[in-house]
């Protein structure tokens, strides 16, 4: 893939992860420390899923277990669920889209709609998913790549929540 095409992409990923995540006024959120059960719950679940396992092994990094201010307005914290992993067998066994879109269909079930994928731009090497759940407010990132370790990033976050103080 060029270059040029993979900033595009790139691009339209984080557009659509911060149009995705943006603070709401919805009344029906859940609190953050709702959200937070919610993200390691669904983290765990996934983690647990035939479709990760498929792919390779993956261990959590973060629990989502402290709050921070990266990617909300000043004065608002979200927390981040992180795993990571590698595939498992020869880099010819596992194309990455495939594992991706793999462990995008496990939390689909779960209730989450999907956000961005690369079917249209679509990576021998790479491959990324971003779901979203309209209902929880949880936004979770896969990215699946060869060539580099770790090759399975699995990125999970709440939405942004005004600081307790």
């Amino acid at each position: 893939m060029r270059p040029d095409i993979r900033r595009l992409s790139a691009a339209a990923v984080l557009v659509s992860v911060t149009v995705v995540t943006g603070c709401t006024g919805d009344s029906d959120k859940p609190t953050l420390e709702e959200a937070t059960k919610q993200l390691i719950a669904d983290g765990d679940k996934l983690l647990a899923s035939r479709e990760v396992a498929a792919s390779g092994k993956v261990a959590v990094t973060e629990r989502a277990d402290k709050d921070t201010e990266s990617g909300c307005v000043a004065g608002h914290v979200q927390r981040f669920f992180r795993a990571q992993g590698d595939l498992s067998g020869p880099p010819d066994v596992h194309m990455p889209f495939n594992s991706a879109g793999l462990m995008e269909s496990a939390l689909e079930f779960m209730g989450y709609d999907s956000v961005v994928n690369d079917r249209d731009l679509r990576d021998a090497n790479l491959g990324v998913s971003v779901v979203h759940n309209p209902k929880t407010g949880l936004t979770f990132t896969l990215t699946v790549r060869n060539g580099q370790k770790p090759n399975i990033m699995i990125v999970g976050k709440t939405s942004c929540y005004a600081r307790n103080r």
